[in-house]
């Protein structure tokens, strides 16, 4: 049985999430105006400097993902949370003691990202070592997210008033800071309350036993088809790879689905990063400030979405939802790169993110609920290097667009892409996406 709060929540609710907030807290103080901001107005880089900046980014934040994961399922909470913690305090340091060129910014961009995909395990898979009851993780992850869109409003607020005073390469001081912070609420965590979960995590772990290779269950089809995870191998035994938790993903109808559109969907946000701030300098006619202040309406968006989702019915958590509220963020896409004027950029960016602040806890309770314990971590990197991929793809592919169709151009095509897939997708497995939301749905009756 999980200890409860008086709120309702499980023991330690409120100090993982002051661990959340603070970790992410310094990563939107940092990212867009440190390096976007850095290269856009104090360098004056090109757009495939841009580019390239949001690449490395995406790209070591899938590394970081890879690295966090396996080490949270290998080695614990304890170890993981020093570790991701101290990464971020030294990359964060270290950059004030650079140059502000596009070398080094690009160096930052990477050092920045792999420290960025380490700390998502927080947020993906720490929940679980809480509570494996449904409604407790939705409720978990609904305030995860809560206080995560806080700091995307706060976050980009404090990098621009830095910005507006010293340049913007200190942004990143916030980072170290924050970051630094944030070892007080994890080390009580770690201590207090996940030793004994987190103990009976990896005892489970190591008696748990290695499938062989070439052995496949007559029962393995069914399994599938009532989207329970297949066995997963101890994380310590020889067997126990990344490609498992691959094979995880893949063979749970859930996780696949999740997957598949959320790849398809990311794609259509990988023209964003290098050209946005092209958008506002040359478009909406905006300077550098404005790059904090329109995330932060975003980030408004996104508490409202995410107390909404603490609203919704167990018998909506399912994957159709989740498809559903993907769509709705590529209308918020287009009232935010639809016309030039910054009130309705202002607007799309306050439905985005209400969107997104829908679509990140579902998208984490689902995962949570569908993946074994033992390897969630690494199902998560692999959730994550996907997505994270499929949005580096259209990066250095949206520079020259951009030079045939303008930037806004670029942008409106790629809010249509965002609209459509899931819409697309939706029709086209709609017999899937009926048995895993039927199936979501007797399990919640069940619960």
């Amino acid at each position: 049985m999980t200890r409860r709060m008086r709120t309702g929540l499980p023991a330690g609710t409120f100090l993982l999430v002051a661990t959340r907030f603070l970790v992410y807290l310094g990563v939107q103080a940092a990212y867009f105006i440190g390096i976007i901001g850095t290269l856009t107005y104090e360098v004056g880089a090109s757009t495939w400097a841009l580019a390239g900046a949001v690449g490395f980014f995406n790209l070591f934040i899938i590394f970081g993902n890879a690295a966090g994961g396996t080490l949270l399922d290998v080695r614990g909470p304890r170890l993981y949370a020093a570790v991701t913690l101290a990464v971020a305090v030294a990359t964060s340091v270290l950059f004030q003691l650079t140059a502000p060129c596009v070398a080094n910014v690009l160096a930052m961009s990477c050092a920045f990202g792999f420290a960025t995909g380490l700390g998502f395990a927080f947020l993906s898979a720490y929940p679980a070592y809480l509570t494996d009851d449904a409604d407790e993780l939705k409720r978990v992850n609904a305030l995860l997210a809560v206080v995560s869109n806080v700091a995307v409003v706060v976050g980009p607020a404090v990098g621009g008033i830095i910005a507006t005073v010293l340049p913007a390469q200190r942004v990143f001081l916030a980072t170290a800071v924050f970051s630094a912070a944030a070892a007080l609420p994890a080390y009580l965590l770690v201590e207090r309350v996940l030793r004994v979960r987190a103990a009976r995590v990896r005892s489970r772990a190591l008696d748990a036993p290695v499938p062989a290779p070439a052995t496949v269950s007559p029962d393995a089809s069914d399994a599938a088809a009532s989207g329970v995870a297949a066995p997963a191998p101890a994380p310590d035994a020889p067997a126990a790879t990344f490609a498992d938790s691959v094979r995880t993903v893949f063979t749970v109808p859930s996780l696949a689905l999740l997957f598949g559109v959320g790849v398809l969907a990311y794609t259509g946000y990988g023209a964003f990063d290098p050209l946005e701030s092209l958008f506002y300098r040359d478009v909406l006619h905006v300077g550098i400030s404005w790059m904090g202040w329109l995330s932060s309406a975003a980030g408004a968006g996104s508490v409202i979405g995410s107390l909404l989702a603490i609203r919704v019915p167990r018998a909506h958590v399912n994957v159709l939802t989740l498809i559903l509220l993907i769509a709705l963020q590529g209308v918020g896409c287009l009232l935010y790169v639809g016309t030039p004027y910054v009130v309705c950029a202002l607007a799309g960016q306050m439905v985005l993110g209400c969107a997104f602040g829908m679509v990140t806890p579902l998208q984490n309770t689902l995962v949570q609920m569908h993946a074994p314990i033992e390897v969630l971590g690494r199902v998560n990197s692999v959730m994550n290097a996907g997505f994270n991929g499929a949005g580096a793809l259209p990066l250095f592919a949206a520079p020259a667009l951009a030079a045939i169709f303008g930037v806004q151009g670029v942008l409106v095509g790629a809010s249509l892409v965002v609209l459509a897939v899931p819409l697309v997708y939706l029709a086209v497995r709609r017999r899937t996406v009926a048995r895993i939301v039927a199936e979501e749905r007797r399990r919640g009756q069940e619960g």
